[in-house]
C-alpha cells in the first residue's frame, strides 16, 4: 500500500510538472545552393562552381514563473558539413511585458543583416568580396555567447549586449571561466519609430583593444544606419555603414598582410528596391558602394556590386536566383560575375 501510494504521488507530480510547461515545439528548414564564380580572364582566374547545403533543426518552448516573469528558451543544431554544430540557443527572461534579460548566442537584434530590401541572401554572402556587412574585421556580437538586455521602445526594440569574448562563438563547456579575447559590445534600435511602412536599423558594435603578436591594434567599431520604407508592391531603402580598426584581420580580403597598429576604415553605401509582382513572384535591385582608407590613404580602387535578384514560393519551398556584378574585387583590379541559384524548404 505505501509503495502505491508513493507511485501515486509520483505519478501525479510528473503530471502537475508536465501541465506547468508549454508545449515544445520543433522547427527546421533545409537550404540548398548552387554557385558560379567568374572573374576577368585578364587576371588569369578561371570560374569556380559548386553545391552547398546548410540544415538547422530546432526545438523552441516557453513557462510562465511561479514569480509572474515569463521564460523562452530554445536550441538550434546547424550543419554546413559532415558535422552538425550547436548554433542559437537562448534563455529569455520577460521581466515586465516591455523588458528582458536574454542569455543566449545567435539570436537578438543583430547587425549582420540590411535595412535594405533584398531578395534572400545580402550582396556581401552572394559574391563574399572586400566588403562585408561587418566591415573591417567586425565579429556581430549576436553571434557570440552574450547577454543582452531587450527594451520596446518606439515601435522596435533597442539591445544593449555584452560579449565576454568577441569572435568566439561556440567556445567555453557550461562551467568554463576561460577569456579567449577582449569583450565587445552592441547597442542597436530595430523598428518602425511607430510609422507603418518605416524600417529602421542603427547600431554599433565595439570591440576593445587587443594584441596581435605584440603589436597593438586599434579598437574595432562598427556603426550602421539603414531605413527603408514600403508602400503597395514596391519596398525601397538606404543603408551607410563605417568600420574602423586593424587591418591584420581582414588579410582573407587582400587588403593588407600585416597590422601596423594605426586606424584603418572601410565605408559603404547600399541602396536597393524590390517589386513584389505577385503572390509568388518578387523582384529586387541592390547596389554597393565600398571604399577602403590605409592609415589616412583612400585606396583608388572603389569596390562597387550591382545584384539583380528574383524569388519564387511554391509554398513548402521557395527558390531564389542572385546575379551580381563587381568591379574591383577587394579593392583591387579584379572583376567578378557570381551567379547563385538556392532552394529552401522549412517545416
Amino acid at each position: 500500500m505505501k509503495k502505491q501510494l508513493l507511485l501515486t504521488t509520483a505519478i501525479a507530480g510528473l503530471v502537475a510538472v508536465s501541465g506547468a510547461h508549454a508545449e515544445t515545439k520543433i522547427s527546421g528548414n533545409l537550404e540548398q545552393t548552387w554557385k558560379n564564380v567568374s572573374d576577368d580572364a585578364s587576371n588569369g582566374a578561371a570560374s569556380t562552381e559548386g553545391f552547398g547545403t546548410e540544415y538547422n533543426i530546432g526545438l523552441s518552448s516557453s513557462a510562465e514563473l511561479d514569480n509572474g516573469m515569463s521564460a523562452s528558451f530554445g536550441i538550434n543544431f546547424e550543419s554546413t558539413t559532415d558535422a552538425a554544430n550547436k548554433d542559437v540557443h537562448y534563455l529569455t527572461l520577460g521581466l515586465t511585458d516591455a523588458l528582458s534579460i536574454s542569455f543566449a548566442q545567435d539570436n537578438g537584434n543583430n547587425l549582420s543583416g540590411s535595412a535594405v530590401p533584398h531578395i534572400s541572401d545580402t550582396a556581401s554572402t552572394v559574391v563574399g568580396a572586400g566588403f562585408s556587412n561587418l566591415g573591417i574585421g567586425a565579429s556581430d556580437g549576436h553571434n557570440d555567447q552574450h547577454i543582452r538586455v531587450d527594451a520596446a521602445v518606439a515601435g522596435g526594440t533597442f539591445t544593449v549586449r555584452y560579449v565576454p569574448n568577441d569572435g568566439h562563438s561556440n567556445n567555453g563547456a557550461s562551467s568554463t571561466a576561460a577569456e579567449a579575447s577582449n569583450s565587445a559590445t552592441d547597442f542597436i534600435y530595430k523598428g518602425s519609430l511607430g510609422v507603418e511602412g518605416l524600417g529602421i536599423l542603427v547600431g554599433q558594435h565595439t570591440a576593445d583593444r587587443n594584441s596581435v603578436g605584440g603589436t597593438d591594434l586599434a579598437d574595432t567599431k562598427y556603426k550602421v544606419f539603414g531605413a527603408s520604407y514600403n508602400f503597395g508592391q514596391f519596398s525601397v531603402g538606404a543603408e551607410r555603414a563605417k568600420s574602423e580598426g586593424d587591418v591584420a584581420a581582414s588579410t582573407a580580403r587582400g587588403i593588407s598582410a600585416t597590422a601596423d597598429g594605426e586606424k584603418d576604415e572601410m565605408e559603404s553605401t547600399t541602396v536597393g528596391v524590390t517589386f513584389a509582382a505577385s503572390d509568388k513572384v518578387s523582384l529586387g535591385l541592390v547596389r554597393t558602394e565600398t571604399t577602403y582608407t590605409d592609415n589616412g590613404t583612400e585606396d583608388p580602387q572603389e569596390e562597387t556590386t550591382t545584384m539583380l535578384g528574383v524569388g519564387y514560393s511554391l509554398g513548402g519551398v521557395a527558390i531564389d536566383i542572385n546575379y551580381a556584378q563587381t568591379e574591383n574585387v577587394a579593392f583591387g583590379t579584379t572583376d567578378r560575375d557570381t551567379l547563385q541559384i538556392r532552394t529552401i524548404q522549412k517545416f
